[in-house]
């Protein structure tokens, strides 16, 4: 039996070593512990229990550990691990459940009307005229 070894892996095939979700989901993304700058805004492209890859207008430098927020799954700290034009990759220092982050946002309460104890009338409005 031969092993296998990184040369023999073809260009171009996936290294990675947890499956990951493709998805379009919107985030925000601020540098840890960061009190003064206010979140960005960011496009989660895929996500896995261990990381994501995003896309972002703002400017995070290689090994600078950030706050990630995601629908479904909350925020969670990172570290920049790669950065390739405006996408970057982050390692997530706590695994996460990509599941969470597919499901549909909780809808808005439904509308009760007020239960009103006796008679209502509006303010200025006679009753009873002959």
């Amino acid at each position: 039996m031969t092993e296998a070894t990184d040369a023999s892996v073809p260009e171009g095939a996936s290294k990675r070593r947890r499956p990951r979700d493709s998805m379009l989901l919107m985030g925000t993304i601020k540098a840890f512990g960061d009190v003064v700058r206010n979140k960005n805004p960011i496009r989660i492209r895929n996500l896995s229990a261990t990381g994501l890859m995003a896309d972002s207008q703002a400017a995070y430098d290689l090994g600078c550990l950030v706050e990630v927020e995601m629908r479904g799954i909350g925020t969670v700290s990172g570290e920049v691990v790669w950065i390739r034009q405006n996408r970057m990759g982050i390692t997530f220092s706590k695994a996460v459940d990509p599941k969470l982050a597919r499901m549909p946002a909780q809808a808005a309460a439904v509308f009760e009307p007020l239960k009103v104890q006796g008679h209502l009338r509006r303010p200025g409005l006679r009753a009873g005229l002959d």
